[in-house]
């Protein structure tokens, strides 16, 4: 008997996960059907293993992969000589001719390439392939891939794959590199922060003894506080790492990336940025998804998976059960609560007018104009509010240091 690691939605929307033992993967489907569970993911144990050692493709490589593989293919180069190309590694690293080295994710990438490559040799369906490597392209690109494979139009579903990848690649940056400066900053000043306190103040303090008399309340704070951080300096250094590795492993898991996603939907200024970004990549995807001919239920699921924030994919997977019941796309949304509802009026109309899947991409394209507003009005805030801070802590460290100087005399007599 095996073990099965499943993720799986119950009736309210709600997603869990857990393991289960079972014969075979027929009587670990019947087992969660018993408990009222609807399975997202099915899978033995150590498939889970395999597949979690192989982290995700980075956003960038997958882009510039599945562009050029559009490329070849529209190009009207045969698959399986398309993917060859991808395979072979570059000949020449020339930096004259904009050359760089190959680096770790591209090396990965072509090792899955070629494992695609050989699948499809051996018989198996493009989209049948990259459903066995999710790392590569994820499940978006190989419902495209799937819908390209049934209407004839594989050359333009991989166009829309590579455009997809491009335009995460390109949100994925711009979140990034927004946060960047502000996350540097912080680092660069709490560090200055520690070393005032860990080297300079207690030169002060050996002036101190010799000086005598009682010290102002800052300064003994201040000498307080400098003291701790000598005296169990490693052990705020150890309870750091501790506490890194408990969030790395807490993240880990479902119920750990719920919760963080959950608190950056809270956070001032923070939750704009996560919501917009949220609503980009849902619209996005589901209007991708519908243009190329996908059925709506299977366009929804994938859609709210790839919102990339896990309260927006709970709030957003009911939707599929209420358009499965009879209920049109708007509505359903309108019930989550998750989509403005001037949103929701324009996805009605385009639903009514038979322009959906358009209408659906420029909510998608509107809603990464907003991210972008948001970043700037986040980092706008955020930056002077860090400065500020600093600069009344350092103030704070010198006052205190150079407050007994201000009182010499006191100290003295």
């Amino acid at each position: 008997m095996g073990t099965y690691r499943y993720n799986a939605r119950r009736l309210d929307g709600t997603v869990v996960e857990g393991s289960l033992p079972a014969e075979t993967e027929q009587a670990a489907l019947a087992a969660l059907d018993r408990e009222g569970l609807f399975p997202i993911r099915l899978e033995t144990v150590e498939a889970a293993n395999r597949r979690r050692s192989r982290a995700r493709i980075g956003a960038e490589t997958a882009a510039r992969f599945a562009r050029q593989l559009a490329d070849l293919t529209e190009s009207g180069v045969p698959l399986l000589q398309a993917l060859d190309t991808l395979v072979r590694p570059p000949e020449s690293e020339d930096v004259m001719w904009g050359g760089q080295r190959t680096t770790a994710d591209e090396e990965r990438a072509r090792v899955l390439l070629g494992e695609l490559r050989r699948d499809i040799a051996q018989g198996q369906a493009l989209a049948q392939a990259l459903e066995r490597r999710p790392e590569l392209f994820g499940s978006t690109a190989t419902a495209l891939v799937r819908a390209g494979e049934a209407g004839g139009f594989l050359g333009q579903a991989l166009r829309r794959v590579a455009d997809f990848a491009e335009r995460e690649h390109a949100l994925t940056r711009k979140l990034r590199s927004a946060l960047a400066y502000p996350a540097l900053l912080g680092l660069l000043s709490t560090a200055a922060v520690a070393f005032l306190l860990a080297w300079v103040v207690p030169r002060f303090a050996s002036i101190y003894a010799d000086l005598g008399g009682a010290l102002p309340l800052p300064t003994r704070i201040l000498l307080g506080i400098s003291a701790g951080l000598q005296s169990g300096g490693w052990l705020v250094i150890l309870a750091l790492i501790g506490a890194g590795i408990w969030i790395r492993r807490a993240l880990e898991t479902e119920e750990g990336r719920f919760t963080r996603d959950k608190i950056l939907l809270k956070v001032p200024g923070v939750r704009g940025v996560v919501a917009q970004a949220a609503l980009a990549r849902f619209s996005q995807t589901l209007g991708t998804l519908l243009a190329c001919g996908v059925d709506v239920l299977a366009s929804l699921e994938i859609a709210a998976q790839a919102a990339g924030n896990r309260v927006f994919t709970q709030g957003l997977l009911p939707v599929v059960d209420r358009v499965r019941g009879g209920m049109e796309v708007a509505p359903a949304l309108s019930e989550t609560r998750l989509v403005p509802p001037q949103t929701v009026e324009v996805i009605g109309v385009g639903q009514q007018s038979g322009t959906l899947a358009e209408v659906l991409e420029r909510v998608g394209q509107r809603a990464e104009v907003e991210v972008d507003r948001a970043l700037t009005a986040f980092v706008s805030a955020f930056e002077p509010l860090l400065i500020v801070s600093v600069a009344a802590v350092v103030f704070f460290v010198v006052l205190a240091a150079l407050l007994p100087v201000f009182t010499l005399n006191t100290l003295i007599h």
